[in-house]
C-alpha cells in the first residue's frame, strides 16, 4: 500500500504544520487560498500562460530540458504577474515554517524562486530530486537550506500529473533511492497547498490525460547566505519592487544578510528611500 500525504485544514497552528513536516518532510494543507484568491490567481497568470510554449526555453544544461518537462509550462517572476502572489508570499502558514526551519541557520531567508507549473497532458514524470541539492557547494549533512510549497490552481489528481513526494526521504541517507511502494501523490484540491523540505525527494507527475492540464504554483524560500536560484532582480522590475511592502522588498533581495548583498557597501533599502 503507497504511503499518504497526512492532510491538515488551513485553520491549523503552523506549530503542527512543522511539527508533521520534521516527521515526514511534507504535508497537505487543505483550502489554504481563499476562493477569491484562487480566482485571481488564474486569471493573473492567464494571460502569461498564453504567451509561452512548453518546453524550456533557454537551458543552463542539457540534461535541464528533460528535467523541466518538453510539455510543462514554466513561468517565473511571478510577484511582477501577479498581485495576488504578492499575497501568498506573506500567507502566515507560509512563513513561519520559513521563520521555525530557516532562521536558526540564518540571519534572514529569502525569495528562493517561484513558478507557474502548467504540466500538459502526455507529460512524462519528472526524475525524484531534493531542491537542496541545487546547492552542491553545500558540504553534508547540510543544514536545513529551503522550505517550499506547491498551491493546486486546479484538482491535482494521479492522472494529471500531481506531485509526487517520498514521505521521510528528509531524513534518508544521500544515495538511497525510493522504491515505487514509498512513492506518494499529492492529490488534492484547487486552493490546497503541498508543504516540502527542501531535503525531502519529490518530482512531477506524468500526466496520463489527454486533455487536461495540471495548474501547480510553487514558492520557495531559502536561507539568505546563498544565491537564489531565481535572478529575482531580472524577472522582477525594481520600479515594481519599489511599490510593494517593505516585507516582499526584504524578501527578494534587497536586504543585506550582513555584509552580503550590500550596495554602495550599504543597505539595498535605501534605494527605495
Amino acid at each position: 500500500m503507497a504511503p499518504r500525504i497526512e492532510h491538515i485544514k488551513s485553520t491549523a497552528s503552523s506549530k503542527l504544520l512543522c511539527q508533521i513536516l520534521e516527521r515526514d518532510g511534507a504535508v497537505i494543507v487543505e483550502d489554504i487560498l481563499k476562493s477569491e484568491q484562487l480566482v485571481s490567481l488564474n486569471l493573473e497568470v492567464d494571460q502569461s500562460v498564453s504567451k509561452v510554449n512548453p518546453g524550456l526555453r533557454n537551458p543552463t544544461e542539457e540534461e535541464m530540458i528533460d528535467f523541466y518537462g518538453l510539455s510543462t509550462i514554466r513561468i517565473d517572476g511571478l510577484p511582477a504577474k501577479s498581485s495576488t502572489f504578492l499575497d501568498v508570499m506573506l500567507l502566515a502558514q507560509l512563513c513561519e515554517t520559513a521563520d521555525h526551519f530557516l532562521l536558526p541557520n540564518c540571519r534572514d531567508y529569502l525569495f528562493n524562486t517561484g513558478q507557474l507549473i502548467q504540466i500538459g497532458p502526455g507529460e512524462s514524470s519528472q526524475e525524484l530530486h531534493r531542491d537542496e541539492d541545487a546547492w552542491i557547494e553545500v558540504p553534508s549533512p547540510k543544514p536545513q537550506l529551503e522550505i517550499e510549497a506547491m498551491f493546486a490552481l486546479n484538482d491535482f489528481t494521479t492522472a494529471n500529473g500531481a506531485t509526487q513526494v517520498v514521505p521521510g526521504s528528509h531524513k534518508w541517507r544521500k544515495n538511497r533511492k525510493a522504491k515505487p511502494e514509498e512513492i506518494a501523490r499529492a492529490e488534492m484540491k484547487a486552493g490546497s497547498a503541498l508543504f516540502y523540505l527542501g531535503s525531502a525527494l519529490h518530482g512531477g507527475g506524468a500526466n496520463q490525460t489527454t486533455d487536461e492540464s495540471r495548474r501547480g504554483m510553487f514558492v520557495g524560500y531559502v536561507v539568505g547566505w546563498l544565491r537564489t536560484e531565481e535572478n529575482t532582480f531580472l524577472t522582477v522590475p525594481i520600479d515594481k519592487v519599489r511599490s510593494m511592502p517593505m516585507r516582499i522588498q526584504e524578501l527578494l533581495g534587497y536586504k543585506a544578510h550582513g555584509s552580503i548583498g550590500v550596495v554602495d557597501v550599504g543597505s539595498p533599502m535605501a534605494l527605495f528611500d
